[in-house]
């Protein structure tokens, strides 16, 4: 067989490449071509990248934007931000203080509804300690003597445990007369202003230990050598009538020191919001003969206290209107604006 590609370059240079002629500039312009080739090379691979880490972040934004409106839609950042407040919340100190030229709005703990079974002995208990059971209250109330005519309508604040002071207003209506009598307490000093002569008195006081040791009831009930009843009354602040049901160490004592003259009606009566033990008794007065309490089982407080004669009808009443317990309260209104009152000597 013949070898067609014998002698080949031969032949082409006599044929095909018998006038091509390849200098010097020719040869130049070759290998620019090769180094330009070269250079694209090395673009293209940069590119690519450029291109590709673009893609991740586009797809990476998208997957995110995803996330957070099925979050959004679950509540779930709703959730952590609420978790994250309330951890912050808690890290807080409780008292926020203000520059000494100002008062101090006090946020005590937010109070827990009891609903637990209670017994004769533990609600008693609480009634002659209630200084120990709360840090702050706001109310107001309508009470009623059945010996007096018309009744009265008492506003109260007070702070006990970092915020010492208190504030109560008693408007006492008889027909159409109205009597207006404010009382305020701080920092030892004690102010009772007279709204219809525009005149008030001013007092010290002793500020005593919030924070006692609490009473038994055998402690706080006694009788002595002559059969007479003895009773021990804890401390509380000089808020006047609001102590009636703040403080009903006294009421305690004249009603329910006899635990064989009243029982427990309801263990859990929902009253203003709180929960409330339910008391009814038997009492021997002039005016009335059997008595029923409501009393707020986490701190015993008096919410509520009615007493019936014969007949069953209401002879004296503490109706309340409002009562909020621990919440946050600004201390200026513990002072008086006492700008035009004049001073009475006591």
């Amino acid at each position: 067989m013949q070898n067609k590609l014998e002698d080949l370059k031969d032949k082409m240079d006599k044929s095909i490449l018998k006038n091509v002629y390849f200098d010097d500039k020719q040869y130049q312009q070759v290998l620019n071509r090769i180094e330009k080739s070269k250079s694209k090379k090395q673009t293209f691979p940069l590119k690519n990248k450029f291109n590709a880490l673009l893609s991740i972040s586009v797809v990476s934004i998208i997957f995110l934007g995803i996330t957070y409106f099925v979050g959004t839609q679950l509540n779930l950042f709703n959730e952590l931000e609420r978790k994250q407040a309330n951890e912050l919340k808690e890290n807080k100190q409780e008292t926020v203080t203000k520059p000494s030229n100002e008062k101090i709005i006090y946020v005590p703990p937010k109070q827990e509804e009891n609903y637990n079974e209670m017994t004769k002995e533990e609600i008693l208990t609480k009634m002659i300690n209630t200084v120990d059971y709360f840090e702050t209250a706001t109310g107001e109330f309508k009470m009623h003597y059945g010996h007096s005519p018309g009744f009265s309508v008492v506003e109260y604040a007070i702070g006990l445990k970092n915020l010492s002071g208190g504030f109560g207003k008693r408007t006492s209506m008889v027909g159409k007369n109205q009597e207006v009598t404010s009382e305020y307490y701080t920092e030892g000093t004690v102010w009772t202003v007279f709204e219809q002569t525009k005149s008030y008195t001013e007092s010290k006081y002793g500020e005593e230990s919030r924070r006692g040791t609490p009473l038994k009831i055998e402690d706080a009930f006694s009788v002595d050598s002559e059969g007479n009843n003895v009773t021990t009354y804890r401390e509380r602040p000089p808020i006047g009538v609001a102590n009636e049901t703040l403080f009903p160490y006294e009421i305690a004592s004249n009603y329910t020191r006899d635990l064989n003259k009243w029982e427990i009606e309801k263990q859990n009566e929902e009253l203003l919001g709180h929960n409330t033990l339910l008391i009814k008794g038997t009492k021997n007065h002039r005016d009335f003969q059997s008595f029923r309490f409501w009393v707020d089982k986490d701190t015993g407080i008096l919410i509520k206290y009615e007493t019936y004669d014969d007949n069953g009808d209401i002879v004296d009443y503490l109706h309340p209107i409002n009562l909020e317990i621990n919440v946050p309260i600004d201390s200026k209104i513990f002072t008086p604006n006492l700008e035009g009152y004049k001073k009475n000597e006591l």
